[in-house]
Formats: structure tokens, C-alpha cells, sequence
């Protein structure tokens, strides 16, 4: 699946977006909701364009001001996967994932980062490189639905990929901790 980041960069920078009130944001999807950080930017409109057989559009979030993260996140059906569930999954199935996901990735050299928790829901992230530059993807899936994030640092002209550093990823990984599945 490759990653529609210029359209997410197109819409964090030219469609209406709902901006930070003091304290935060929460990013709301009908899936599970998020918090971020002071400032930043949400774009839920047009969703139903970036939407496809099996790929559901969640909605892009990303730092205002153009310089920093910005993230597609998507839900994403694999008929293959239909009995997989992370959340409950042994560390035998989470390693089975977690080569899964690097051999759906070998193209792009990706880099195992491991699995953070978000509460009791486990994240695989990975770092990979495409034609654009460096990325993080993360993703938990239960029944054969992922939830999947494709997160990207951008210079302030808002299309420059920047570097996925340590300090990056670790903002990301702040962010997921805040991720509640819907009740």
C-alpha cells in the first residue's frame, strides 16, 4: 500500500482545518480516539475521496505551521487476517506479525521498532524509506481490521521529507500512548 502523504500535506495546508484550543486536541474517529498536542492541526473533510475497497480514510493530523509530524492514519481490511487479533496476541503472534509486516515492507528497508502499548493495544512500528523519504508506519489489528498510521516529518515549506529521527518517533510514540478504541 503506498502512502498518500502529498495529499495529506494538501489538505493539512489548503483545506479547512480545525485548529488546537488550548490543552490539546482530540483526534475523533468513529474507530478510536487520540490527544494531541497544543497546536496542531486535524483534516477530516473529504474523507470519503481517500476511501477505497478495504481502506477506510480516517483523517490526517499533523504540528500547524507546516515544520514537524504529520499522519494519515486509515482502516484497513485483510481478508487474510481475518482471525488475527494483537490484543490479546502471545509473544509468538506478535513476532509472527511483526515478520509479516517487515517482508510487506522488504522494498522499502524498513527498520523493526518494536511494539508499543497503547493501554492494552499493542503497535508495531516500523521506520521505512520509499521514493519520498523516511517514514514511520505503525499498526494494531484485530479480526482482519488494522488500524494504521503513516507518519512523515516535513520541513516548513510542508513538502520536504525530512529525517525520521529519535526525537520523531518519540513524539509519536507520546501521541499513540493517547489511543482509546471507541466504546
Amino acid at each position: 500500500m503506498k502512502k498518500l502523504l502529498a495529499t495529506a500535506l494538501a489538505l493539512l495546508l489548503t483545506l479547512s482545518i480545525v485548529s488546537a484550543m488550548a490543552g490539546g486536541l482530540t483526534f475523533t474517529t468513529k474507530y478510536f480516539t487520540m490527544e494531541l498536542p497544543e497546536g496542531w492541526d486535524i483534516d477530516t473533510s473529504d474523507l470519503e475521496s481517500e476511501s477505497e475497497e478495504n481502506l477506510e480514510a480516517l483523517g490526517f493530523f499533523g504540528q500547524a505551521e507546516g515544520k514537524g509530524l504529520v499522519a494519515e492514519a486509515y482502516l484497513v481490511y485483510y481478508e487474510d487476517l481475518k482471525d488475527m487479533k494483537l490484543w490479546d496476541a502471545d509473544e509468538d503472534m506478535l513476532k509472527e506479525y511483526a515478520e509479516l509486516i517487515l517482508e510487506d515492507f522488504e522494498d522499502e528497508n524498513p527498520e523493526y521498532l518494536g511494539f508499543e502499548k497503547a493501554g492494552s493495544v499493542p503497535f508495531i512500528l516500523v521506520k521505512a524509506a520509499d521514493e519520498d523519504g523516511e517514514y514511520l508506519y505503525a499498526d494494531t489489528i484485530t479480526n482482519g481490521y488494522a488500524v494504521v498510521f503513516y507518519v512523515s516529518a516535513v520541513d516548513a515549506d510542508g513538502e520536504t521529507i525530512l529525517p525520521m529521527t529519535d526525537a520523531y518517533i518519540e513524539q509519536f510514540k507520546t501521541i499513540l500512548s493517547t489511543f482509546k478504541p471507541a466504546a
